[in-house]
């Protein structure tokens, strides 16, 4: 029972890291549509693509995570069956199985990367207006 327990927590924990995530990318959301976040393009460019390169992986260890809901050799008697069923719940049950918080994961790694190009946008609409306001201002 001790090591069901264990496994638990690792699922809770690792929900609660994807809801500290969640909590920052939201932050960095409203840090942008305040104008208070803005990056310089090639830094952007360059987060972006590392988060996205990152979701890739997650993806992929969620599909992985997935298989592991059908494990067969188990056999036919109730305790082989429960086993399998075990297994099947923390590989994906909707939410919280592992293939489920990858998936998360890899969707929050998008929205950094996204939430990075609105911030570079930002950077190159203030660029923008800051060299239109010393056009104006020498003629």
């Amino acid at each position: 029972m001790a090591e069901q327990s264990a496994d638990a927590s690792g699922f809770v924990g690792a929900g609660a890291a994807l809801q500290s995530i969640r909590d920052e990318n939201s932050w960095i959301q409203q840090q942008i549509s305040g104008g208070g976040l803005s990056m310089e393009p090639q830094a952007a460019d360059h987060a972006a693509k590392v988060y996205r390169r990152e979701a890739k992986v997650a993806d992929e260890l969620a599909v992985s995570a997935g298989r592991l809901q059908q494990v067969p050799g188990l056999g036919a008697y109730t305790s082989g069956q429960q086993l399998a069923a075990k297994f099947g719940n923390k590989a994906q049950n909707g939410s919280s199985g592992a293939a489920d918080l990858l998936g998360q994961f890899a969707e929050e790694l998008r929205r950094k990367a996204n939430l990075f190009e609105q911030a570079k946008k930002n950077y190159q609409a203030t660029d923008e207006q800051v060299a239109d306001d010393l056009r104006r201002g020498a003629q």
